[in-house]
């Protein structure tokens, strides 16, 4: 998957954190229709997007138990929003689409990078870690 790809799917999931379940699929649509836009963001990629969106929103409680699982000492309802939804991503690619697990972490250590704060990269590659060996 590109990674501006995978930038779409991280604000996607990042915009459900703040609205309900009913509301997702319009606060969806316009993300693609007025946000992007505005940012000058073309969207050609819209319907690649909202099928994987789909997918993972369809293993969201799969995923969000393994991660609760590995993240020791610390909620993962307590971990920032976006690191949550790198988890998120990374996971879903490492045990649902196969990826290969250093490419998944690559990556979501390069959108905790551009996304997260100082400390993000370390977290998100830690937390990846653990969940990596766990699968073994």
């Amino acid at each position: 998957m590109q990674r501006n790809l995978r930038k779409r799917l991280l604000e996607l999931l990042f915009l459900r954190e703040f609205h309900e379940c009913d509301e997702i699929e319009e606060q969806n649509q316009l993300y693609f229709d007025v946000v992007l836009p505005n940012e000058g963001i073309k969207n050609d990629n819209k319907e690649e997007v909202l099928e994987k969106y789909n997918k993972i929103s369809d293993v969201l409680s799969e995923i969000d138990q393994r991660l609760s699982s590995e993240i020791q000492k610390w909620s993962f309802n307590r971990t920032g929003l976006v690191e949550r939804n790198i988890l998120r991503l990374c996971t879903y690619e490492i045990f649902y689409e196969q990826l290969p697990e250093a490419i998944a972490i690559n990556e979501a250590v390069e959108l905790a990078k551009e996304y997260g704060g100082a400390q993000s990269a370390g977290f998100i590659n830690g937390v990846l870690a653990k969940i990596v060996k766990g699968k073994s």
